[in-house]
């Protein structure tokens, strides 16, 4: 159900999911003001300026507002000391807090928090749905979480929605996929047969029709929803139709040993200060499983996922070469 001519606010609107929200709302008729740290041309109408981990809100700039599409965040890396543990903070509990405050005396009905899996823990072999106890384990989970609760139990609005997405995916990402497919058109990625993984995973354009639907669907007030495209992939799967979308031959196998010693290293090299490529947090991402359910929004909001990764690696390797 589109609502044609509605007034929503998007923060984060110049990222990557929130550019292409802001996209396909102005598409379907909506009136955009995009929430940035500073002026850009984009999708959008009109840009409120101001930055969630330090400023307050003014309740007047949200004054026609309907709906906030909550994607602003500070992106999940490992936090390396207590200042990066700071800005989790500031960014995910104190913008959140500041936002809804704004929001609910300015009258605003909706608002839509795109949160993530994390805010359950890192998951694994078990499949995870929504009534899965959260234990988040590093302070972006955390936060994430807080603000979850914000939004939901603090600060409610008439309808408040969160959306927690597995891995998210498509042209433009900058996540570990687009790493990946970059290292392997390279030659940097060597052919590995890595063990047996399932992970959960869901497109960019998929999370916006979800972002749709928990705004204008009724029954989605006051709920959380994981959201995944319904299948799961192996490592192994990604690294064959990367090199098919590449037309690429993969190269003689290496053994996945090796790469764990390249990950202990990687890690040592980190707890003296320099970056390295490959660490054991990448490598688990590589090479673990993460497994989620989303049958509660197919169930609820008919929420039905358009594309599989085996398109959006095709889709990403094609941007890719245009560049």
């Amino acid at each position: 159900m589109d609502q044609l001519g509605t007034r929503a606010l998007v923060t984060g609107a110049s990222g990557f999911i929130g550019r292409a929200l802001c996209r396909d709302l102005t598409d379907r008729g909506w009136e955009i003001t995009a929430m940035l740290r500073k002026p850009q041309v984009g999708p959008w109408r009109q840009v409120l300026e101001g930055a969630l981990n330090r400023d307050e809100i003014d309740p007047q700039n949200l004054e026609g507002v309907d709906t906030i599409f909550h994607v602003a965040g500070k992106a999940h890396t490992r936090a390396r000391n207590a200042a990066e543990n700071a800005e989790y903070e500031a960014v995910h509990v104190h913008g959140t807090r500041s936002l809804l405050r704004a929001a609910r005396q300015a009258g605003v009905r909706a608002c839509v928090l795109l949160s993530s899996v994390k805010a359950m823990g890192e998951g694994g072999e078990d499949v995870w749905d929504e009534g899965t106890p959260c234990s988040p384990q590093n302070p972006y989970g955390v936060t994430k979480l807080a603000a979850e609760r914000i939004v939901l139990e603090e600060i409610p609005l008439p309808c408040s929605v969160v959306l927690r997405p597995a891995l998210v995916y498509g042209a433009g990402s900058k996540g570990n996929l687009d790493l990946m497919i970059r290292a392997v058109r390279k030659g940097f990625f060597p052919a590995i047969a890595f063990p047996p993984n399932r992970r959960s995973m869901i497109h960019v354009q998929d999370v916006v029709q979800a972002c749709l639907l928990a705004a204008t669907h009724p029954a989605a007030c006051g709920q959380v929803y994981i959201l995944t495209d319904g299948e799961e992939y192996s490592t192994n799967e990604m690294l064959a139709w990367i090199n098919e979308a590449l037309d690429i031959k993969p190269g003689p196998s290496v053994p996945y040993a090796l790469l764990r010693a390249g990950a202990a290293l990687g890690d040592m090299l980190e707890r003296l200060g320099i970056q390295a490529p490959l660490n054991g947090d990448r490598l688990s991402k590589l090479s673990g499983s993460a497994r989620y359910a989303s049958a509660k929004i197919h169930r609820e909001l008919g929420f039905d996922p358009a594309w599989d990764l085996r398109r959006g690696i095709y889709e990403m390797a094609e941007d890719l070469r245009r560049q």
